[in-house]
C-alpha cells in the first residue's frame, strides 16, 4: 500500500465524503473511491459504511484511523527533519488568500519565490480560512479577525486598523456623519463573521455604537464592493481600502481618529507538520507583512 493512499484515507475521514476529499486534493472523485476500495482490499477489512447519502467509519475503520494518525504524524516529523537538511527548499505550498488581498500580497509572495525558485506556490481564493483550510487541503491560510478553531495553529501577523468608509455619491445623497454617535442613523453594509455573528456593534472611545445593516455578507470583498457602489457605510481594514481612499473612490469618514483594530493571522493545521518550504514562508511572511 502507498503512503499517499493512507493519507487519502485520513482526508476522507476528516472531510466526511469522497467528493470533499477529491476537491481538497484536486483529484477526480472516481480516483478517490477506487483508491479507498483498493486499500480496503489490501487490508482485508471494510473501512467505511457507504450509503447513497452518508459515509461513516466501521469499527475497524475507526481503530485503523486512530492508529494511522500516530504513524503518519511520526512519518511527517521524519520527513520534516530530512527536508530541513536538504540544501534547497522545494515542493508545493497551498496558500489560501482572501481574493481582496491578492494584489496587496502578490509582490511579497513573488519575492519569496525569487529567493526559493524550487518552491511552487499554489494560491487559492478563500472566504473563510478555518473552513477552507480543510475543504481545500491548504498548508497555510490568511485570516483577519476572531479565531474560532482550536485545532488550527494561528500565528499573529499584525494589527489591522479599521476605518469607516463610504462612497462620495453616498455621502452626497445621505450626508456625512460628523461623529461615531451618528452612525446608527445611516444604512450599513456589514460583515458576517465565521461564527455567524454580524459585525454591527462596536465600543469606540467608551461609546457603544450599534447599526442596522441593509446588506450583510460573509465576503469582505462583497462588503467593500457594496460601499463602493453606494449601498452604505462599511467598516473595513484600512489596508484593503487604502488605494480606494487615495483615488477618491471611497472616503474615510473619520480620518483623524483611531477607531477599531482587528488582528491578522497565519493559519495552518495543528496535526500537520509544516514542510521546510512552508516553515520558511511562514517566517518570511511574519517578517515582511507587518511592513505593509
Amino acid at each position: 500500500m502507498k503512503i499517499e493512499d493512507l493519507k487519502l484515507f485520513t482526508t476522507v475521514v476528516e472531510l466526511g465524503s469522497f467528493t470533499a476529499a477529491a476537491n481538497a486534493l484536486d483529484l477526480p472523485r472516481g480516483n478517490v473511491s477506487r483508491r479507498i476500495s483498493d486499500l480496503e482490499v489490501s487490508l482485508g477489512i471494510q473501512l467505511f459504511i457507504r450509503t447513497t447519502r452518508s459515509l461513516s467509519l466501521t469499527q475497524s475503520g475507526e481503530l485503523y484511523y486512530k492508529e494511522l494518525l500516530i504513524a503518519l504524524g511520526a512519518l511527517e516529523k521524519a520527513n520534516h527533519v530530512a527536508s530541513n537538511l536538504s540544501e534547497l527548499p522545494h515542493g508545493k505550498i497551498k496558500i489560501g488568500l482572501l481574493a481582496e488581498t491578492s494584489d496587496i500580497l502578490q509582490s511579497t509572495l513573488f519575492r519569496f519565490q525569487d529567493m526559493y525558485p524550487e518552491v511552487e506556490l499554489d494560491i487559492r481564493s478563500i472566504n473563510n480560512g478555518f473552513v477552507d483550510m480543510h475543504r481545500q487541503g491548504l498548508d497555510i491560510a490568511m485570516h483577519g479577525g476572531r479565531l474560532s478553531d482550536a485545532n488550527i495553529v494561528a500565528r499573529k501577523l499584525m494589527d489591522l486598523q479599521r476605518v469607516f468608509v463610504a462612497s462620495p455619491d453616498f455621502i452626497a445623497k445621505e450626508g456625512q456623519p460628523v461623529s461615531v454617535q451618528e452612525l446608527s442613523n445611516y444604512p450599513f453594509v456589514c460583515f458576517r463573521w465565521p461564527t455567524g455573528d454580524i459585525d454591527q456593534q462596536w465600543d469606540i472611545a467608551n461609546i457603544n455604537v450599534t447599526v442596522e445593516p441593509s446588506i450583510v455578507s460573509d465576503s469582505i470583498g462583497f462588503v467593500k464592493g457594496g460601499a463602493i457602489r453606494h449601498r452604505g457605510i462599511a467598516l473595513l481594514p484600512e489596508l484593503l481600502v487604502r488605494q480606494e481612499i487615495k483615488d477618491g473612490t471611497l472616503v474615510n469618514l473619520f480620518p483623524n481618529d483611531t477607531l477599531q483594530k482587528e488582528e491578522a493571522w497565519l493559519l495552518y493545521p495543528q496535526r500537520k507538520a509544516l514542510s521546510h518550504a512552508s516553515q520558511l514562508l511562514v517566517d518570511f511572511l511574519l517578517q515582511e507583512l507587518p511592513k505593509l
